[in-house]
């Protein structure tokens, strides 16, 4: 077999990639934006170890010793590769697209990168097994200086790739120039007009204004339970909410600062975390230091919540993606329970 040390490499930046993509997705911090750097140089790595990818699978498709099936698996790995690392290259150069289906709903090129890359991860798994199986590779290998240069060397061209192509993207004046460092664009700066999103299924519920309450509750000295009217505060904050679809927007929220209230429920010694949750039932959990950084938003820009956007209470979770910060709030929990314990992504 040629080459046989690529399809161990590909591996090695398939999986930094999903884990470097992991980590830039859930963050929201600007000093957290190295994530997404490795993330593109490890993708530009990619398309340099295509480069010998092509002669790995010329020789299969010549070897008539390899099964149909195989061969043809090899080609369809290679096409989603392409594709996957397509649709990020143009997402961060040319800036923001989407498709459209007869179904109505709207993906971003952004949001179907994600998705083949997720599909895209055991296959490469399987396909680096596969291959070990049948060339199996010398102890020595695994060792030796030969390949430590090969590695270094990739990720070397992907970093001098990325930097040549950030400078071609500003040259040009391409839209992805103006990219925020999560890799999102600006959605909006009309204040309170920015894309109605939801997680998966998380439907816009039916609320009856005269039985809603927020509750406070858990590890406090005193339960709470607030009307609407009781929130009603002119503290503000100004917060970006970055969406994993790819969009972000700056907005002035008002509403009642989450540590106001949580002083006024007065914590226990071992309280932990707080547990925001959403009529829905969808939730995130957060520190207590982070919680109380935070508002639960009544108002946007000059006007109130429409119910797209989380009426009549949402959390404003400033440093976070878009995906924390909860909408239609009615119940906050304090525990002691750790933040970590929590599935890293929404599971509703």
């Amino acid at each position: 077999m040629k080459h046989p040390w690529v399809n161990i490499l590909i591996l090695v930046f398939v999986t930094v990639e999903f884990v470097s993509g992991f980590l830039g997705l859930v963050s929201g911090m600007r000093d957290e934006a190295v994530f997404i750097i490795i993330h593109r140089i490890a993708g530009y790595g990619l398309v340099v170890l295509l480069v010998w990818k092509i002669a790995v699978i010329l020789f299969a498709l010549r070897n008539r010793k390899r099964g149909r099936m195989e061969r043809t698996g090899s080609l369809v790995l290679f096409v989603l590769l392409i594709v996957t690392l397509g649709l990020g290259f143009a997402w961060s150069a040319a800036g923001p697209y989407y498709f459209r289906p007869p179904s109505g709903i709207t993906w971003s090129g952004v949001s179907w990168h994600i998705y083949i890359s997720v599909l895209l991860i055991p296959l490469v798994v399987m396909h680096a097994i596969t291959y070990i199986k049948s060339f199996p590779l010398p102890l020595s290998f695994w060792v030796e200086r030969r390949s430590f240069l090969r590695l270094a060397g990739v990720a070397l061209a992907g970093l001098l790739f990325w930097q040549t192509g950030e400078q071609v993207v500003c040259a040009a004046g391409l839209s992805g120039k103006d990219r925020r460092f999560t890799g999102s664009y600006e959605g909006t700066r009309i204040n309170g007009d920015f894309p109605v999103v939801s997680w998966l299924n998380d439907e816009v519920p039916q609320t009856d204004m005269g039985l809603w309450r927020l509750s406070v509750h858990g590890l406090v000295k005193r339960d709470l339970s607030l009307e609407y009217a009781d929130l009603t505060s002119n503290d503000e904050l100004t917060a970006t909410i970055d969406c994993t679809g790819g969009w972000y927007s700056e907005q002035v929220w008002r509403g009642v600062p989450l540590a106001r209230l949580l002083d006024e429920a007065e914590l226990l010694p071992e309280a932990r975390s707080v547990k925001v949750t959403s009529a829905t039932g969808y939730y995130r959990r957060f520190t207590i230091a982070e919680a109380r950084e935070y508002l639960l938003a009544t108002h946007v820009g000059d006007g109130l919540l429409s119910r797209g956007h989380g009426y009549p209470l949402r959390l404003a979770a400033r440093g976070k993606r878009g995906f924390e910060w909860v909408k239609w709030v009615t119940d906050i929990e304090v525990d002691a329970r750790p933040k970590w314990l929590q599935p890293p992504l929404p599971i509703q």
